[in-house]
């Protein structure tokens, strides 16, 4: 087995580092290679400044601050620490990604997915969807993806893909003894293939039930959930995610028929159908809203809904997909001037809010979420090892398979990640190349970004052009979580208490 990633030239540097200012007015340094935040006094934020972005080496700055150190005696404190940070951390300077290279072995990769992976199996039952969404990925305006189809997987595929699953688990059984399967159903929409997902589980649940405890979970529109789905899904104790996006008007102006009628009402009785089955059987699971807005949408009325009449609780507030599509040339600069207007009223209302702990639900999963995920970014995430920039994962962690038995990299990558398929199971030459070929985009891409190390660019960005938008989560994301952070200090350790509950934190230890 070996992994290798090589240095060539030591001989230039990339600055590595980006100043930013809260809402509050507070100066603040990140340093995106150790993901270390300072905050700088004002009085020397301006010679800090001018002593970074001077240097072209960590040598020349470590000068420089060495005699700030000894000149500025009230400050000396800052300066020693920015000393130690780079002499022993290497901090604020990094070697461009032109200078490295990068190797990795079959034989390694398929250790580190049986050891570290495998921990979802999605399947795309269909690829077919009874709704017509105007922002979805596939409903033709986004570079990269299918049209919405009319392919639905056959059980023959299905239960090859179970069984290949369940074979990796047993492979690596011994690396990682208390990992579970996960199955996920998938379109399209997934409940237009019923007879597919109720085979897939009984088959699971009499075959693999002894030596695992699968978990099921399903991402729907819900509007198909009548009563003997809902029981279905409550009887296996499924997670389902269902698409709302707030109250009738707003939810019916983007998600529609494909007679152009709205859904809202057809959605509200499928919720309607789990909670009574859930009554009968006892069930006290909570089901979530997967929220989806754009720059027309109300938030003010989608926070009333969420937060007073909503039957299900939001987890995920996210803007349409921004990248390789033309969805946003459809909105005018007038909607453009409103939204960013309402997210800065509706920022302020969280803050002052935040600080009584009684938060809107919506607000809540709208800035104190992203801002969490921030705030605690290193302990959070799991970097990858074969990623020596960007977040990206490691292609064959997750699965999804295809209504043809293709096996991509999640469900979020275009077509062109096909890392295997059903009947010969991963190919890891294929999962190597993919790496190489991304290592070869950042390395073309990232090279000069002084936030190579924070970006959230993975595979299934694999195609796009546009990284701006990366940076900006970056630093509007900084913004917010320090912002939230002076406003109310405890308001992060009770979010990160949730996450500890929730089983959502990795490497408690390096707190």
């Amino acid at each position: 087995m070996h992994m290798n990633i090589k240095v060539k030239d030591m001989s230039h540097f990339v600055r590595s580092f980006i100043f930013f200012r809260s809402e509050l007015g507070t100066e603040y340094l990140f340093d995106d290679v150790t993901g270390i935040v300072l905050q700088i006094p004002s009085e020397i934020n301006s010679r800090v400044k001018h002593i970074l972005l001077d240097s072209t080496t960590p040598t020349e700055a470590l000068v420089k601050i060495r005699k700030e150190a000894m000149e500025e005696n009230n400050y000396s404190g800052i300066y020693r620490i920015l000393e130690i940070l780079i002499s022993h951390f290497g901090a604020f300077y990094r070697l461009p990604l032109e200078t490295y290279t990068f190797e990795i072995g079959e034989d390694m990769l398929r250790y580190m997915i049986l050891r570290d992976g495998l921990y979802e199996l999605l399947l795309e039952v269909t690829n077919n969807c009874n709704f017509r969404c105007r922002y979805c990925v596939f409903g033709g305006s986004y570079k990269d993806f299918r049209t919405h189809g009319h392919s639905f997987m056959t059980q023959e595929i299905a239960i090859k893909a179970i069984d290949l699953y369940f074979d990796y688990l047993e492979e690596g059984a011994f690396l990682n003894p208390k990992r579970e399967p996960t199955i996920a159903f998938y379109g399209g929409e997934p409940l237009l293939n019923f007879k597919i997902i109720e085979k897939c589980v009984n088959y699971t649940n009499h075959k693999y039930s002894d030596e695992f405890t699968p978990r099921y979970t399903i991402t729907t529109n819900a509007a198909l959930i009548n009563k003997r789905i809902a029981e279905f899904l409550v009887k296996n104790d499924f997670d389902v995610s269902i698409s709302l996006d707030g109250p009738k008007n707003e939810h019916d102006r983007n998600r529609i028929l494909p007679n152009g009628r709205g859904t809202f009402d057809l959605v509200m009785r499928g919720i309607s159908n789990l909670k009574e089955a859930q009554k009968k059987y006892g069930s006290k699971k909570e089901y979530f809203a997967l929220v989806t807005y754009d720059p027309k949408s109300n938030l003010y009325n989608m926070a009333k809904f969420f937060d007073e009449e909503s039957p299900i609780r939001p987890i995920i507030a996210n803007p349409v997909r921004s990248m390789g599509t033309t969805y946003y040339s459809l909105f005018t600069t007038e909607d453009y001037i409103n939204h960013e207007r309402m997210l800065r009223e509706l920022f302020k209302k969280f803050l002052k809010d935040s600080k009584n702990n009684h938060n809107s639900v919506f607000l809540e999963i709208l800035f104190g979420g992203p801002g969490t995920l921030m705030f605690y970014r290193n302990i959070l995430s799991r970097k990858n090892p074969t990623a020596t920039f960007t977040s990206t994962c490691i292609p064959g962690f997750k699965w999804y398979v295809t209504t043809d038995g293709k096996i991509q990299v999640c469900e979020r990558a275009s077509p062109i990640t096909i890392i295997g398929d059903i009947n010969e199971g991963l190919n890891f030459s294929a999962i190597k190349t993919l790496i190489q070929k991304y290592f070869k985009l950042i390395n073309k891409k990232c090279n000069y970004c002084s936030l190579a190390h924070s970006c959230a660019r993975c595979f299934a960005y694999l195609g796009s052009e546009d990284c701006s938008l990366f940076k900006r989560w970056v630093i509007d994301g900084l913004k917010t979580a320090f912002t939230i952070y002076e406003n109310n200090p405890e308001y992060f350790e009770r979010r990160l208490s949730i996450l500890k509950e929730k089983g959502g934190v990795y490497e408690l230890e390096n707190l």
